[in-house]
């Protein structure tokens, strides 16, 4: 039974934490580069554009004093009265009364005034401008950052050398107008444009009002160069683990590396610790990632964790390797911490070492592979092998005009503890010829496929008899197509483009070989025009068959968009199917199901999809799909599927991003599975978002497809841009059924 845990009133209690200042890799408001120019249009703010660039030499340049009217001095003070405007570089000071006093090179503006350079724009009661290193000193200001929404008010603001403003009694917000979301003020602020830091004393943060959090001291990045400190902490809420909540700090190491280190508590299970390590060279990068529970109180004291680590080199020209192993502690882990049912429900982890090489006519591709199984009630004869190692060759070499010599080689050894064992020989020269004319295309292929086995463990097994099986067949196909094009009356093109596909490949009994990796392709269109129905070496179909396929397009002549195609296709054979995985029987069927697809474009914000596989023998419907995107331009995006194969899956899947008003957005998703008249994920929440600050709150249910029991989960992100944090990570709806292991 799913618990029930107060979180209102636990997001009330400890609103202060998640609204905790703090230093990390996020942009400061846009407050560098051009950034101004690509701020939200919810902003509704005009901002200046900071120039790119360091500040330039001030001190040494030319400055111009204009006004209506002047009393110079040749010693002492010189008084310059209406529309003043004082020019040195970036700098520009306009007010309505100067004093410019030469012998101690000093220019007094005792009136209000406005100052602007490429870092800061402000407005002051009075100013005091030192020509001899290009400072002021302004007070009663109010200030904005160039190219941000970041402003404020001080007391008084020192403008030093090197775009360096220390301020006094500040108060400082990324929120335009004149009552600001959030606000920190500070007695000192100093704000460092050239190191991209800011730091400040005494500060205090309120949100609506409200002082919410202290510190004595806080340093913040000013732009997006990477910087130490805290990130903003996360909450939540789920049935397996109670409440929890996240507390991230990011160390910036060195400049090609760094690390995420985020204790973590929750209260069903205890702490946690997790860690992201990143790194990147010349020739290297990689990234570590892990979760560490010790002494889970729910599963005893146990400890869990997961590690994944990813890696890539350059090993030479052409030359390149990548690493990626990922482990977990118990069979169980992606049940208790998965976010949603493809996580639960992950059958394995497969970890491999790839090494790639190249050169003008080949590719080479070296692998280990290692399966961790994840359920503990799959048998063990079913589990994958490991592939240690497994090494394949794609070769082309031109002999003739329009004729090739091709191989595709594979050498792998394939490891398990329970059944054979051993290694296997593929290797399948071809000669391909492919005649191409305008509109049509001739391309028959001859190849000899060629498989050897040395098998181990095969003591009480169906291949004990025999433990160097082999097998080879030649493989011939015939493969043509033409292309007929019409101009519509309106200008655009309407295509027709058939297409015959012939394969022959002789019956062989292959019984005797074990099926290490081959599995039955899911028949569709892009494997009709194959002439092999497995994936994997250990089968090779017969064949005596024949495929058609018919496509047209409707494209638009002006922009080449295809905004509708539709294929049909289907299999006629002249052959029973006899060759079969272990355990499954022949086939006996004069033609394959009729598959049809349509993707249709008619507007810019539009796109539909539909799949459909008929079998004409058995007058049924193996396999549908429908799929509708609807995304306009005011935010509104709207998908909507169905999926159909017979005896197995019977669901449609709706999701919607709904704009309520320019700041808020309604968030929904049910998918359900008619089949088993059950909800299989539902997906809650809404979105506030303006210049300064954002929310998100989501509510999540689903199943957990292994045990059959439901998940839920409360998640929250606030957001007070302009205060350190790693920018938002929102809730992805359209995106959650990618797995993020």
């Amino acid at each position: 039974m799913s618990q029930r845990h107060p979180f209102p009133l636990i997001v009330i209690a400890l609103s202060g934490l998640l609204l905790l200042p703090s230093a990390g890799l996020a942009q400061f408001s846009g407050a560098a580069g051009n950034e101004g120019a690509s701020l939200p249009a919810i902003c509704n703010v005009d901002v200046r554009t900071r120039r790119a660039g360091p500040s330039p030499n001030r001190a040494d340049a030319p400055f111009y004093l204009n006004a209506e009217e002047a009393d110079l001095q040749r010693f002492g003070e010189s008084l310059f009265v209406g529309d003043v405007l004082l020019e040195r570089a970036d700098q520009r000071l306009a007010t309505r009364r100067l004093i410019y006093d030469r012998s101690i090179g000093q220019v007094v503006a005792p009136e209000a005034l406005r100052y602007s350079d490429q870092d800061y724009i402000i407005e002051a009661a009075n100013a005091v401008y030192y020509l001899d290193d290009a400072s002021a000193e302004l007070v009663d200001v109010d200030f904005q950052v160039a190219g941000s929404t970041a402003n404020g008010r001080a007391m008084r603001i020192f403008l030093e050398t090197g775009g360096v403003a220390r301020v006094t009694s500040a108060e400082f917000t990324t929120c335009p107008g004149e009552h600001p979301a959030w606000e920190l003020s500070a007695s000192r602020i100093r704000l460092d444009q050239e190191q991209g830091v800011g730091v400040a004393r005494n500060a205090v943060l309120r949100f609506k009002s409200v002082p919410i959090f202290y510190t004595p001291w806080i340093s913040f990045p000013l732009d997006d160069r990477r910087k130490s400190g805290f990130l903003y902490p996360s909450l939540s809420t789920t049935s397996e683990n109670g409440f929890g909540i996240s507390v991230p700090y990011y160390w910036n190491i060195q400049p090609n590396m760094d690390a995420t280190i985020t204790p973590r508590l929750l209260t069903e299970r205890g702490a946690a610790l997790g860690l992201e390590y990143r790194y990147k060279t010349r020739r290297s990068s990689g990234v570590l990632d892990a979760d560490y529970l010790p002494d889970d109180d729910k599963r005893d004291g146990s400890d869990r964790y997961r590690l994944r680590t990813i890696a890539g080199y350059r090993l030479a020209s052409r030359w390149n390797a990548r690493m990626d192993l990922r482990h977990v502690s118990d069979d169980d882990y992606f049940l208790d911490f998965g976010g949603n049912i493809n996580e639960t429900t992950i059958p394995f982890l497969r970890s491999s070492l790839i090494v790639t090489g190249s050169g003008r006519f080949w590719n080479l591709r070296m692998t280990a592979d290692a399966f961790n199984s994840l359920d503990s009630n799959r048998n063990p004869a079913s589990e994958p092998y490991d592939r240690l190692p497994r090494v394949e060759l794609d070769a082309r070499w031109p002999l003739l005009r329009d004729l090739d010599l091709t191989m595709d080689a594979e050498a792998v050894y394939f490891s398990r503890g329970t059944g054979p064992t051993g290694g296997r020989l593929d290797l399948m020269p071809a000669l391909e010829w492919r005649y191409e004319q305008p509109g049509w295309y001739l391309a028959p292929k001859l190849a000899y496929r060629l498989t050897s086995y040395v098998l181990e463990q095969t003591q009480g097994t169906d291949f004990e008899a025999d433990q160097n099986p082999s097998r080879a067949l030649p493989i011939v196909t015939f493969d043509t197509g033409m292309v007929f094009e019409k101009r519509l009356r309106s200008g655009n093109r309407w295509t027709l483009e058939p297409r015959l596909f012939y394969a022959y490949v002789p019956f062989e009994d292959q019984s005797d070989i074990p099926d290490f990796d081959s599995a039955l392709l899911t028949f569709g269109l892009s494997q009709i025009f194959t002439p092999n129905a497995f994936a994997g070496a250990d089968r090779q179909a017969e064949a005596n068959q024949l495929s058609w396929g018919l496509t047209s397009r409707f494209i638009d002549s002006d922009s080449g968009r295809q905004y509708l195609d539709v294929t049909v296709a289907q299999t006629f054979f002249f052959r029973d199917q006899r060759v079969t995985l272990p355990n499954q029987q022949p086939t006996e069927f004069d033609s394959s199901p009729v598959l049809a697809e349509v993707n249709w474009r008619p507007f810019g914000n539009w796109a539909a999809t539909a799949g459909l596989q008929y079998d004409p023998e058995d007058e049924e419907v193996d396999v549908g799909l429908l799929g509708v995107n609807y995304q306009n331009s005011q935010n509104l995006r709207v998908q909507a599927g169905y999926r159909f194969r017979r005896n197995q899956v019977d669901q449609f899947d709706i999701r919607i991003r709904y704009p309520v008003s320019r700041n808020w957005r309604l968030l929904g998703r049910l998918n359900y599975s008619i089949r088993d008249d059950t909800t299989l994920e539902t997906v809650l929440g809404f979105e506030y978002e303006s210049c300064c600050w954002a929310l998100q709150l989501i509510g999540r249910q689903f199943v957990n497809a292994r045990d059959g029991g439901d998940q839920t989960g409360v998640f929250l992100e606030l957001h007070l841009k302009g205060l350190g944090s790693i920018g938002r990570n929102p809730y992805d709806l359209f995106g959650i059924n990618q797995r993020q292991f």
